[in-house]
């Protein structure tokens, strides 16, 4: 029996003013407009979100506007994600949003030096273990210097109830089959790739990335992995693969997240402003008018739904 639901997972990117401070009129529109689209699961301040790169303040009062917005939307219970070199920043951030009503949390792990095996259970341990009535979800990636492997999980989640979900923008089998049998108690977050793979063998969820353009068809490609519907789900999975390309063409390689993300976040939104916090490149007008080009010719079906 698995800690969380099984469900298609989505991120919402900071839209911001050209001097840098948040547009929350844009923000509160697109945190609405996905939930009542059919996505009502939505986290903020994973990699795509800039989690890394705002400041305090700013970390306070988007949480805030975060949560009332999908409350008032009525989404799901709202996810904070918590990125930071310092434990004790995580440690404070948390607590803050504790207090305001959000017990969902995506944690990383420090990265100023990669943990050891010891400092990774430690890690847990202060997180997990001082919020024992809040539920975190694992963002397992390279960026903070190693990956949580498939039975470090299994023992971590053995001593931490609380730890409900993984998530994971990786495609790597040997993972993805360790994920599966040696920790099935947890959720474990896939993107596109990955959840083809993992479908099969247990029960992931779908982390969204290129479906967010379409939560209806997101679901369907959710659900065509829990059935078995191997046609439907070969067929979507094409089709993400030529999305996928198409955006890569567009916007080009070696960007951040959320310069691909944004790019996604426009199809619905056409006004929403692609830059980053500075120094990291956002996408350009030029690569979300290429990328709306291919879809409308090529995969239309993944344009969202009017």
């Amino acid at each position: 029996m698995s800690r969380y639901p099984r469900t298609v997972l989505g991120t919402v990117c900071v839209p911001w003013r050209d001097d840098s401070t948040l547009d929350e009129a844009c923000f509160r529109r697109t945190i609405t407009n996905l939930v009542t689209s059919g996505m009502p699961d939505l986290y903020i301040f994973g990699t795509a979100g800039e989690g890394y790169a705002v400041s305090e303040s700013d970390f306070r009062r988007i949480a805030i506007v975060f949560a009332e917005t999908m409350r008032d939307a009525g989404g799901a219970p709202p996810m904070v994600g918590v990125v930071n070199q310092s434990l004790a920043t995580i440690i404070e951030r948390i607590r803050f949003c504790r207090a305001a009503g959000i017990t969902t949390f995506q944690i990383s792990l420090p990265n100023w030096g990669t943990l050891g095996d010891t400092e990774l259970r430690r890690f847990f341990a202060e997180v997990c273990g001082s919020f024992p009535d809040c539920r975190f979800l694992h963002y397992n990636l390279m960026r903070s210097g190693r990956l949580v492997r498939p039975h470090e999980y299994a023992e971590l989640a053995e001593r931490h109830p609380n730890l409900v979900a993984t998530k994971h923008g990786g495609a790597d089998m040997h993972q993805i089959l360790g994920l599966m049998a040696e920790a099935p108690q947890l959720r474990h977050f896939l993107s596109e790739q990955g959840y083809y793979l993992a479908a099969p063998l247990g029960e992931p969820a779908l982390l969204a990335s290129l479906v967010a353009s379409n939560p209806q068809r997101a679901h369907a490609y959710l659900r065509a992995g829990i059935d078995g519907d191997l046609p439907r789900f070969a067929e979507l999975h094409r089709e993400l693969c030529g999305t996928l390309l198409a955006l890569l063409r567009a916007v080009g390689l070696g960007h951040i997240d959320g310069a691909y993300d944004k790019i996604i976040h426009k199809l619905a939104e056409p006004d929403y402003p692609l830059a980053l916090l500075p120094p990291y490149e956002g996408g350009t007008e030029a690569a979300y008018r290429q990328y709306k080009a291919e879809l409308e010719a090529k995969w239309p079906a993944w344009l969202p739904s009017r």
